[in-house]
């Protein structure tokens, strides 16, 4: 019969005495049972290794990616559709910038009286770079 090495914590795996070691196990898990740090609404960082450029405006990513999710280009792991507060915190970790305000940071920006032109610029950047880039291509 082989040898059988507890490699969990002290006292956490017991075989019951005169146990054939087949299946009469107990394990004492004291630990959690979700993960840290795994939950769509959960803010704690991911240390992600992107971050926005010097030139990027985190309110243009907002913009973006709230376009983005409008547009419903956004699933959950079940194939539904998370919500903008669960969307934004995984937006935020992968560019290490904190988005837990986005929605007051869209609601600014819409209501300061700020041309619409200036909102739309980083879309037709954006625009602009991929026509350049489907164009260089031919």
């Amino acid at each position: 019969m082989a040898q059988i090495t507890n490699n969990y914590a002290e006292g956490s795996c017991v075989f019951n005495e005169g146990s054939t070691q087949n299946g009469d196990v107990t394990v004492n898990y004291q630990g959690e049972a979700t993960p840290k740090g795994t939950g769509l609404g959960d803010n704690s960082g991911i240390n992600s290794p992107i971050h926005l450029s010097n030139d990027a405006k985190i309110i243009d990513l907002i913009r973006v990616m709230n376009a983005w999710y409008e547009c419903g280009k956004v699933a959950n792991a079940t194939g539904g559709r998370p919500t903008k507060k669960e969307f934004f915190t995984w937006v935020g970790k992968l560019f290490n910038v904190n988005l837990e305000n986005y929605d007051n940071s869209l609601s600014s920006s819409m209501n300061s009286g700020i041309d619409i032109d200036n909102q739309l610029r980083i879309f037709d950047e954006l625009k602009n770079k991929f026509n350049q880039l489907c164009r260089f291509k031919k």
